[in-house]
């Protein structure tokens, strides 16, 4: 019983934040980008001050920091992937690339 108590508990607890997660920064190209993900709905990524905007499917994965994974939301191609831990401080920006598991780091984006 105790453990279909802890199972119904993780089913409906939400992300680990009540606010919008913020991160901003300059990526390697030097391209500023800022990657915000709500308690609710879908997460974006936008480059040079907003003229560009993805929006980002994200995923949590349970752990003793929860830790999520973002990836933009395109029919194929080689898709965005933003990965953080809350907590951290830091959120890594990459690109799918050709090669199946292997992703081309962007740079890292420090949250707020």
């Amino acid at each position: 019983m105790k453990h279909l108590i802890t199972l119904f508990a993780l089913l409906i607890s939400g992300p680990a934040f009540a606010d919008t997660l913020k991160c901003e920064g300059t990526l390697n190209s030097g391209t500023y980008a800022e990657f915000e993900m709500p308690a609710a709905g879908n997460a974006t990524l936008a480059f040079d001050y907003r003229e560009f905007v993805i929006d980002l499917s994200c995923q949590g994965y349970a752990a003793d920091i929860p830790v999520y994974e973002c990836v933009e939301i395109i029919p194929g191609g080689n898709k965005y992937v933003v990965q953080f831990a809350l907590g951290l401080g830091k959120a890594h920006v990459a690109q799918e690339s050709h090669v199946p598991g292997f992703n081309i780091d962007k740079g890292t984006l420090i949250c707020k």
